[in-house]
């Protein structure tokens, strides 16, 4: 593998990208359909909510496993390609689904290969790269991972409007999914940067410990931030028409691909925590936004904004999980950075199902703006100093 320049990453990024591409190509065909498909089998928003938070939280201790063991084995590929698998061949299940709670059950079997690759994949990233080019290469994945998203969406789109039927579509997600795994096995490597990975003296004492004041802000953005379905429904809520909810969904994916890999490389010049408060902001207001919308031409820019949020701070809260750990606590740190993630965005969904079917849209967006307000509260806590 060739060393990166200064300003050019290592090719394998770029290999761990396209599996992310290929991979969300598979998944957004899936889930802007979704409340659809849950509206064909009766669900209910406490259903939608249950849908959106199994998806996290029923990993969540995966994750955190899944990251330790593979700082132990100081093998990261193994878990990817078990995660990826898996989620592979269990997203076109949808097609045969006839409830609620098999949706949930098919949803939570495809997020368990999340949470067998998600901590070692971010863990991999780090350690391909130096640690001023973190934010860049979280970014580019991201870029990519979005990209993937937005091409699926589209698809989808493109699908139903040729009179595809709609179980027929999630069966179509196999093939992206497969193409995902197989680009993984034969392009990304599975060894670590020696000068990042060699000697565990790059890691201070207590360095996971370091991450906690962290994880009180990737806590309440999480729960802010498991409202995509609700958006959705929120559109169909206002008028829109459900062939063009895949579209909205696509504008969405536009702004994060096109803008994750410049702001994460602007997160390693302006400063993660500047980055984190920008997209926190911005997010509590968007959230409001949805919350007071009364015409659907305006849900357009809102969605917008749910994707100028997420390419501010995915990038930055990635880099800054690595720069607060050592390179060989780096996968158990990602794992509890995912794994608290995963609860909060498990539980956040059902509340704010409940607030929705209870009390409305509003009360439930003005809700997770409070989450968003929350986060961006916590983050003048949160440690300044970068290691390895």
């Amino acid at each position: 593998m060739a060393e990166p320049t200064a300003n050019r990453l290592p090719r394998a990024v770029f290999a761990l990208g396209a599996v992310s591409l290929l991979t969300d190509v598979a998944s957004e065909l899936i889930v802007p359909l979704l409340p659809l498909l849950l509206a064909q089998v009766g669900g209910s928003m406490v259903h939608l909510g249950l849908l959106q938070g199994i998806s996290e939280g029923a990993v969540s201790l995966l994750k955190l496993a899944s990251g330790w063991l593979s700082d132990r084995q100081r093998r990261r590929k193994p878990w990817m390609i078990a995660g990826y698998g898996v989620s592979a061949l269990l997203r076109p299940l949808f097609a045969v689904v006839g409830s609620p709670w098999t949706m949930a059950a098919v949803r939570a079997g495809d997020r368990v290969g999340k949470g067998l690759r998600s901590a070692p994949r971010d863990a991999l990233l780090a350690d391909l790269v130096d640690a001023g080019q973190r934010g860049a290469a979280y970014g580019v994945q991201r870029a990519m991972d979005h990209a993937g998203a937005l091409l699926g969406a589209l698809l989808a789109a493109a699908l139903l409007a040729l009179g595809v039927e709609l179980r027929a579509v999630f069966a179509l997600a196999l093939i992206p999914g497969l193409l995902g795994v197989a680009v993984l096995v034969r392009f990304v490597p599975e060894r670590a940067k020696e000068s990042d990975g060699a000697s565990r003296a790059s890691d201070p004492p207590g360095a996971t410990r370091r991450l906690l004041p962290f994880l009180l802000v990737a806590a309440p953005s999480a729960v802010a931030a498991s409202v995509d379905l609700f958006a959705l429904m929120r559109a169909r809520e206002l008028g829109v028409a459900d062939a063009m909810l895949p579209l909205l969904w696509a504008a969405l994916h536009v702004v994060r691909s096109a803008l994750a890999a410049p702001l994460g490389r602007l997160s390693d010049r302006f400063g993660r925590r500047r980055m984190l408060a920008l997209g926190l902001l911005l997010h509590a207001l968007v959230l409001v936004a949805f919350a007071d919308v009364r015409h659907a031409a305006w849900l357009w820019p809102a969605f917008l904004g749910l994707g100028l949020h997420a390419a501010c701070t995915e990038g930055a809260e990635r880099g800054l999980v690595a720069d607060l750990t050592g390179a060989h606590k780096r996968g158990r740190a990602f794992g509890l950075y995912h794994a608290v993630q995963g609860v909060a965005a498990f539980a956040g969904p059902i509340g704010l199902g409940a607030l929705w079917q209870a009390h409305g849209a509003s009360t439930a967006f003005h809700a997770a703006a409070g989450a968003a307000g929350l986060a961006l509260a916590m983050l003048p806590f949160v440690g300044r100093r970068r290691v390895g």
